[in-house]
C-alpha cells in the first residue's frame, strides 16, 4: 500500500513511479491511498486498487481513513506500507495498520536541508526530485527497481498540432510571471494557437484581460478530469507553466515544457521529469538572492525579492526557451 493524500503536484509524481513499478513486478497488486480528487491520476490499470479520501467531510478523521482501508481493502494483510506523504496523518495512519503488514517505510522528505539551504546556512545544491525519493522508499524491499527506466505516462502523439499550453497559474502568486509578458509570446508565435488554463473565477477573469483579447487564445476550465488535461496537453508542440501541479502533469506527456522559476529552485527536488533543459530561470549572477522559499510561501520581509526574482525573466528568454522545445 502507497499513502500520498497530497499535494497535488506530489501526488501527480507518484504516478510514473507506480508505473515502472509495476512493469518492473508484474505480478504485485497495489493500493493507492489519496484524496478522492485525485483518483484519475490513478485509473490506468486493474493492478493499482484506488481508496480516495474525501477530506470535505468526516471521513477525513484519521479513524474514518483507516476503517475505509481495511474495509475497501477487504482487511487484507498487506506486505508493505510506503508512506510517500511523512505527516502526522499519514503516521498515524501507517502506525494504526501495522499489524497488517510486514513493513513499514517513510520516504525522505529532506526538510531540515531544504530550510538550511532557504535559511543560506548551507550552499545549494541539487538535490533528488521527489520521485527519485519516492523510488528510493520502494527500493529498499524491491531491488530491481532502477530510476533510469522510468518513463512518460502518454506515449508521443502521432500528430503534434500547432498549439502552445500555458498555465500561468500558480497556488503561491509568488510563483506567477508577469502575466503582461505573454503578449510578446503571443505575438512572436503568431502562427499558433495558444490555450490558456484557467481554474476557478479570478483566474478565468484575468485570462480575458491578458488572453482572451487575441483571436488565437482560447481557455479551458476545471470540467476537465485529470487523466482529460494529459491527454489534451499531449497533442500540444510545448506547454509553458510555472512550478506548480501543471507542470508536473505535463512533464508525463510527450510534450515539452517549458517552466518558468521564481522565489522558488528546480535544485530542491521538485524539477520538471524529463524537462530540465527547458526550465527558465535568473541565474546566481544575474541574482543571488535565490532559492526564497521552498515551496512559494514568502516572508513579508522577502516579499520584494521575491517578486524580482520573477520580474527580472524577460519574455525574450521564455521565447529562446520556448523554440528550443519547438525545434528539439
Amino acid at each position: 500500500m502507497i499513502i500520498r493524500f497530497s499535494a497535488l503536484g506530489d501526488v501527480i509524481l507518484v504516478r510514473p513511479i507506480i508505473q515502472l513499478f509495476l512493469k518492473t513486478y508484474p505480478d504485485v497488486r497495489i493500493w493507492m491511498v489519496s484524496n478522492i480528487k485525485n483518483k484519475s491520476i490513478f485509473d490506468f490499470d486493474e493492478r493499482l486498487k484506488f481508496i480516495g479520501i474525501d477530506f470535505n467531510s468526516k471521513e477525513k478523521k484519521i479513524f474514518q481513513i483507516a476503517k475505509k482501508v481495511k474495509v475497501v481493502s477487504g482487511n487484507i494483510n498487506f506486505n508493505g506500507i510506503y508512506d510517500l506523504h511523512d505527516v502526522i496523518r499519514s503516521k498515524i495512519l501507517c502506525l494504526m495498520l501495522s499489524s497488517k503488514t510486514d513493513v513499514t517505510r517513510v520516504f525522505e522528505k529532506q526538510r531540515n536541508l531544504k530550510n538550511k539551504i532557504i535559511s543560506k546556512k548551507i550552499t545549494l545544491q541539487k538535490l533528488k526530485t521527489s520521485s527519485e525519493r519516492y523510488l528510493n522508499c520502494l527500493k529498499k524491499d524491491f531491488e530491481k527497481l532502477d530510476f533510469s527506466n522510468i518513463s512518460k505516462s502518454i506515449k508521443s502523439s502521432d500528430t503534434k498540432e500547432n498549439i502552445i499550453g500555458i498555465a500561468p497559474f500558480s497556488a503561491h502568486k509568488s510563483k506567477i510571471w508577469p502575466l503582461s509578458n505573454y503578449q510578446k509570446i503571443i505575438n512572436h508565435f503568431n502562427n499558433f494557437k495558444f490555450v490558456i488554463f484557467a481554474f476557478g473565477s479570478q483566474e478565468i477573469e484575468y485570462s480575458k484581460t491578458y488572453f482572451l483579447k487575441n483571436s488565437n487564445c482560447s481557455v479551458i476550465d476545471g470540467n476537465l478530469d485529470l487523466d482529460e488535461q494529459m491527454e489534451l496537453i499531449n497533442s500540444f508542440k510545448v506547454f509553458i507553466s510555472m512550478d506548480s501541479a501543471n507542470m508536473h502533469l505535463a512533464s508525463l506527456t510527450s510534450t515539452k515544457v517549458v517552466s518558468i522559476w521564481g522565489p522558488t529552485h528546480p535544485f530542491l527536488g521538485f524539477r520538471p521529469l524529463f524537462n530540465e533543459e527547458f526550465i527558465v530561470q535568473l541565474s546566481n549572477e544575474e541574482f543571488n538572492d535565490r532559492p526564497i522559499s521552498i515551496y512559494g510561501k514568502i516572508r513579508k520581509k522577502d516579499k520584494v525579492k521575491a517578486e524580482q526574482s520573477m520580474s527580472r525573466i524577460d519574455a525574450e528568454r521564455v521565447i529562446e526557451k520556448i523554440n528550443l522545445a519547438i525545434n528539439k
